[in-house]
């Protein structure tokens, strides 16, 4: 089984997660973020460490306390930003230069090493750019991330909102038959690696859609940004009828894709802005506070949606390809949050799509 999981790490090398992520997607880097998943355990092999016989790894202060932040905001944030989210494990995987640790793990595979309470590490294996939540080990969904200097969010605080975004991620996998469920879209087409989710052939260039989505993007966000309620709802409408004329020009398996994207990526983005948001009165411990590249959180929450808004309103699909999902994606949960304020609750009624909720 662990053969067919791997190639889940369906975020490697891709900048989709820090604050200024849109600023960051540039042609060049999504070639690097192609090159980069083409062959991923070429990666791993390079990686791959081996500790001297006598020594005993310790986790860098700073990721340790990183850790301990990221696990003291979720206990007190995830129910308000999403119900139920709390009943969700968390376990996490940092990748340093040398070694990986792993903590809040049910069951350590017998190749790490017991380090202190909770806290359990090994060679490193993964690469160090690596932000992902897959089974690495069989269920439950782990987060593997690196250090905040080795990924997109380059500092503490936004690295910190990465993990909450990934989180949310281990509640999406934990859905009791979600790994069957994806099978049954049946968009594989004979790859049993899982690199689909990537490299899915979407028509990213199709004149007409190349057409329709500026003008989609556009009332979307025209809409998010009209405070009068009348207003707002004939905007949503008029976006109502723009998604509609835009996925109808989708073949049964491109629209299922898209869809699948948005629900999965565009709505993690969207958890990341609301729990930013849920934070910004949040009081981080000292020792969080005391770290060299220490930002508020209330700092981060002024920034979190107008980012979002800011790289959809550039995002273009022929250049961007899947990437345009996370902003779109967010952007339409919080369009939600007016037009349907209890549409979380029936997120996981319908998996896989946000159709039902743009019905008219």
């Amino acid at each position: 089984m662990a053969g067919d999981l791997r190639p889940l790490m369906r975020h490697c090398c891709e900048s989709h997660h820090a604050k200024t992520s849109g600023a960051r997607k540039t042609e060049s880097g999504l070639s690097r973020l192609g090159s980069c998943m083409r062959n991923p355990f070429t990666a791993l092999l390079l990686a791959t460490v081996v500790f001297a016989p006598t020594s005993k790894p310790e986790i860098p202060p700073n990721d340790a306390v990183r850790i301990r932040e990221f696990y003291r905001l979720a206990a007190q944030l995830q129910d308000a930003v999403w119900p139920g989210w709390s009943g969700t494990p968390a376990p996490l995987l940092l990748v340093t230069q040398n070694a990986e640790f792993l903590t809040h793990h049910p069951s350590p595979p017998k190749d790490f090493q017991k380090i202190g309470d909770d806290l359990y590490a090994r060679p490193r294996q993964f690469p160090t750019a690596l932000q992902a939540t897959f089974p690495a080990f069989g269920p439950p969904s782990i987060i593997v991330i690196g250090e905040p200097e080795n990924t997109e969010a380059k500092t503490s605080t936004p690295w910190v909102f990465t993990v909450m975004h990934e989180h949310f991620h281990q509640l999406q996998d934990g859905r009791p038959g979600l790994y069957q469920a994806v099978g049954g879209l049946d968009l594989a087409h004979g790859d049993n690696t899982g690199m689909w989710m990537l490299n899915y052939p979407f028509p990213y260039d199709n004149p007409e859609l190349g057409k329709l989505f500026p003008h989609l993007r556009d009332l979307l966000l025209t809409a998010l940004n009209e405070p009068d309620l009348k207003e707002f709802k004939a905007l949503a409408r008029q976006y109502l009828m723009a998604r509609k004329e835009f996925f109808a020009q989708l073949s049964p398996d491109d629209r299922k894709y898209l869809s699948f994207q948005l629900w999965k990526e565009g709505i993690a983005r969207y958890v990341q802005i609301k729990s930013a948001e849920a934070a910004a009165n949040y009081q981080p411990t000292p020792e969080y506070a005391a770290l060299p590249d220490y930002e508020t959180f209330q700092s981060y929450a002024r920034e979190a949606r107008s980012d979002t808004l800011s790289e959809l309103k550039r995002a273009d699909l022929a250049i961007w390809k899947r990437v345009v999902v996370y902003s779109l994606g967010a952007s339409e949960g919080l369009l939600l949050d007016r037009l349907h304020p209890e549409w979380k609750q029936r997120y996981f009624s319908r998996l896989f799509t946000l159709d039902p909720y743009f019905e008219y």
